[in-house]
């Protein structure tokens, strides 16, 4: 019997961790299991006559809310031209509605509910023996009288050690370049309401063993990025520890993004943290709000002022990148308190500031509670709110702005010296900032266009001379940094200070060909003539000193492949 699982990723760079463990898990002699994976942006009629030309007998569909709607019309369409081809549908969007789901739509023949790997194993015994499969804890099937039967909730794995390894090396050939997903544990101990983690209690966790095997694997493979999906990576301290320890012995150029909890983090871990090294751990903390009345609302356990301090203490140390994440439309929180909320997560300098929307996720505590707080929010998924008793859609919309300045100017670390000196300079409360250049976007409906990241410079120059009552020639020395730094070879703009051309270029290759300039600044390109060099540096002159916030003229050397920054003005004047 042939089985084609299947998915559709949000982005091409994604990868699917749960059709990697079904397929391992439910490996026999009886089936031959093929994984094809897809992207929401493909065509609709390209995918389903893919997967109609792998001729399989079985073809599940691993869904969420990103791709459920595409998911259900392929599945119509499989179904109405390979009667005969069992289709099975699983995942967190259909396990809270599986009865409903079965009702309404004919081509579907099972639904797996929660976790997959025993009931998919079992169902594909089943069919591939000729035997019935309804009544199988963890399955809602349609029986041959068209009568649909719920077998029952199925207990949890209880040993996770059981389920195979999820990669092997062909696996990483064909996922060469994405990411790879990894867990070490299921579970979450915190029960925020708008978390379907909450539905599931305790934590169950792989062996140790078992989890060092498995790294160990992805970095001889040469991996480079691995996510980890731990809900709460470091809800216990000496597990983490140890795997901190072992990634930082082994690993090499792979890099581990983790989900961790920063007021769980003690002096002792934060010690240990400023020693790893750069670049090879990202962190990503979910603080969704400072609102006291708000974080008690969804059940969420956080000391704001716990997390404040531990963020500002892992970010002295600069070597781990941090991602921290705001939800806007939780309970109990206005677009005052949301701009309150924003303001005090971008005071702790993250790399990334995520600026997220509640979704009212089918299972979830606060889908329930949509009433008893005004929520309204869109019909199919992904069920993003779109107002409640607190938050009008006016101010979700103008947070959608936002949103995306915030993206532009901030989370892309193309504008750090210019977006931080009018911060400094001009904005007490960086929210105020990006809302204005929001409604700046708008009123030169710069939002009803794309912008090259080289325009960007231009607006908000544009921007700043326009609003702003300041040293425009300031402001466009530190515009002028990020420039250079971040568009190599790049023509300088019409607002960027020039210096004499003929001249400062010949100076620039009179700096490259001094041997101790080379040996000071860029050692590893010592013996290398200046006119490779050149491709690979940038030199900039400026009327300030933006390192050092001083009014004294400076030339700046730039290495694109370190990306650092040097002052050489005084060996290049």
């Amino acid at each position: 019997m042939k089985v084609l699982l299947t998915t559709l990723n949000a982005k091409y760079i994604h990868s699917s961790l749960a059709l990697r463990y079904l397929e391992k898990y439910c490996a026999s002699e009886e089936t031959e299991i093929l994984i094809e994976e897809y992207t929401i942006n493909d065509h609709i009629e390209k995918i389903t006559k893919n997967i109609y030309q792998k001729d399989a007998h079985v073809v599940g569909f691993s869904c969420y809310i990103w791709n459920i709607t595409m998911t259900l019309e392929i599945a119509d369409r499989l179904k109405k031209v390979k009667p005969d081809c069992m289709v099975i549908l699983g995942g967190p969007e259909v396990s809270y509605d599986a009865v409903d789901l079965l009702s309404k739509h004919s081509y579907i023949d099972y639904i797996v509910v929660g976790e997959g790997e025993e009931t998919l194993k079992e169902l594909l015994r089943c069919l591939s023996s000729s035997q019935s499969p309804v009544g199988i804890q963890g399955l809602v099937a349609r029986a041959a009288d068209g009568k649909i039967v719920d077998g029952g909730s199925r207990p949890f794995i209880s040993h996770l050690d059981v389920i195979p390894c999820p990669y092997n090396e062909n696996d990483l050939n064909v996922l060469k370049g994405k990411i790879i997903y990894y867990e070490t544990s299921r579970g979450c101990p915190f029960q925020c309401s708008y978390c379907l983690s909450s539905t599931i209690e305790g934590v169950r966790y792989f062996s140790m063993d078992r989890v060092k095997s498995d790294l160990l694997f992805l970095i001889r493979n040469k991996v480079k990025q691995v996510k980890f999906v731990d809900r709460t990576f470091n809800c216990h301290k000496k597990r983490a520890m140890e795997i901190f320890e072992f990634l930082a012995a082994h690993a090499e150029n792979t890099n581990f993004h983790f989900e961790i909890a920063a007021d769980l983090l003690d002096d002792d871990m934060i010690e240990y943290l400023s020693k790893i090294p750069k670049g090879l751990f990202q962190f990503e903390i979910g603080v969704q709000s400072t609102n006291p009345e708000t974080i008690k609302s969804i059940d969420r356990k956080m000391a704001f002022s716990r997390v404040a301090q531990n963020v500002i203490r892992l970010r002295q140390n600069d070597n781990i990148h941090l991602h921290l994440d705001l939800i806007a439309g939780l309970p109990e929180e206005d677009y005052a308190s949301f701009a309150s909320s924003f303001d005090d997560v971008f005071g702790l300098r993250p790399h990334v500031l995520q600026l997220g929307f509640l979704k009212l996720l089918k299972g979830s505590k606060i889908r329930q509670q949509a009433e008893q707080y005004g929520y309204k929010c869109t019909t199919v998924p992904p069920y993003e709110v779109l107002e409640n008793n607190r938050m009008s859609y006016g101010d979700i919309v103008k947070l959608k702005g936002i949103e995306d300045i915030l993206e532009k100017y901030h989370n892309s670390g193309a504008f750090g010296k210019s977006v931080h000196y009018m911060l400094r300079h001009h904005y007490p409360s960086p929210f105020r900032f990006f809302e204005d250049m929001a409604v700046y976007f708008e009123d030169k409906g710069f939002d009803k266009r794309s912008c090259s990241r080289k325009s960007l410079y231009d607006i908000l120059f544009k921007f700043y001379k326009e609003k702003i009552s300041g040293n425009t020639e300031e402001f466009s020395d530190y515009l002028k940094y990020d420039f250079v730094l971040n568009q190599k070879g790049a023509n300088l703009p019409y607002w960027a200070y020039q210096e004499p051309v003929k001249e400062f270029r010949e100076k620039c290759f009179e700096f490259l060909k001094n041997e101790n300039n080379i040996k000071e600044f860029l050692p590893q390109y010592i013996g290398i003539p200046a006119k490779k060099i050149i491709k690979e540096v940038g030199f900039a002159g400026f009327r300030f000193n933006v390192l050092k916030g001083d009014r004294q003229k400076t030339v700046l050397l730039f290495d694109y492949n370190t990306l650092k920054t040097y002052d050489i003005t005084r060996n290049f004047l």
